[in-house]
């Protein structure tokens, strides 16, 4: 067996090298133009509307429908214009809702976020405070046990 010499072995792996930091390049410039691209579409118009309902858990859910506000806005500050809505910030990680009305996470019971999409409802995958909130969309506050695996849909 042909071993290869110390300066082919180098010029592979360099070459090897161009090329993953190459496609990591790539990749993370896609996902900066979508996201630039999704954050520029949410704020094209200077008001939005959207459609928040809240469930707190005992059969009580309230919907504020045809919400209006300005572009730009995160789901956080949507909710605090229907809401009296409690929250802790942790460095890095964006608001943590501790209450909605009154109704503070208690044991395995925490507020969760849902978003409506054209696959049906999807859990929030940042912070509150981190989503920027687009025309038309539909957002629901589920106050739900978080100890059943995976989380049960909004109703």
């Amino acid at each position: 067996m042909k071993t290869l010499s110390i300066k082919k072995k180098t010029y592979v792996l360099t070459v090897l090298a161009l090329l993953v930091w190459g496609i990591l390049a790539s990749l993370l410039a896609g996902y900066y133009y979508y996201s630039y691209g999704d954050v520029l579409s949410k704020t094209q118009k200077p008001i939005v509307t959207v459609n928040i309902g809240i469930d707190y858990g005992n059969g009580t859910v309230i919907w504020h429908n045809g919400t209006s506000v300005m572009s730009g806005g995160t789901l956080l500050n949507v909710t605090m214009l229907v809401a009296e809505v409690k929250y802790t910030l942790w460095p890095g990680a964006g608001a943590f809702v501790d209450s909605i009305d009154d109704l503070a996470n208690s044991g395995s019971y925490y507020w969760m976020w849902w978003m409506y999409t054209t696959f049906g409802w999807s859990q929030g995958q940042v912070a509150c405070d981190r989503y920027i909130i687009g025309d038309n969309e539909t957002y629901y506050w589920y106050y739900e046990d978080t100890s059943i695996t995976p989380l049960p849909f909004p109703p």
